[in-house]
């Protein structure tokens, strides 16, 4: 039995080490977001950014547990990430008052949450798309 589990995906170790990169570039892009927002001092989007990192989550563990309908789930997680960031940027930062005791300077929005648009929004069409990151799915994988 533990033999199994050990080798569980073993001839499809290329496509899950592809997809555990997106996991854990996610993890980590996803947490520093929300730090963004608590150190700029938008305490409403820290809040907003934080269930939308636990929706993602939740998604990405039943992508890795091989249910097929939370590969969609995940793609749409981002692309609402992508959809609210774009929201963000064009009609609530131009009317921001910027904070004096922010730990950041909100002139710095506009670069990292670009960022984090692009970097989703490709994310989701790759999670949607990729024929790796699909086979990894339908096999099942780890973080670790």
């Amino acid at each position: 039995m533990l033999d199994v589990q050990r080798n569980r995906g073993a001839k499809n170790r290329g496509e899950i080490e592809f997809t555990r990169k997106i996991m854990w570039t996610h993890m980590i892009w996803g947490a520093a977001v929300i730090a963004l927002f608590l150190f700029h001092e938008l305490f409403i989007w820290f809040a907003g950014s934080l269930v939308w990192y636990a929706a993602s989550l939740a998604a990405m563990y039943g992508f890795m547990n091989q249910s097929r309908c939370c590969r969609w789930l995940l793609s749409l997680v981002f692309l609402a990430g992508t959809a609210v960031g774009l929201l963000f940027l064009n009609r609530i930062y131009p009317d921001i008052i910027p904070s004096r005791t922010a730990l950041l300077p909100h002139s710095a929005i506009p670069l990292w949450l670009g960022f984090s648009n692009l970097t989703y929004g490709l994310g989701a069409l790759v999670v949607l798309f990729n024929s790796r990151v699909r086979i990894a799915g339908e096999t099942g994988f780890m973080l670790w």
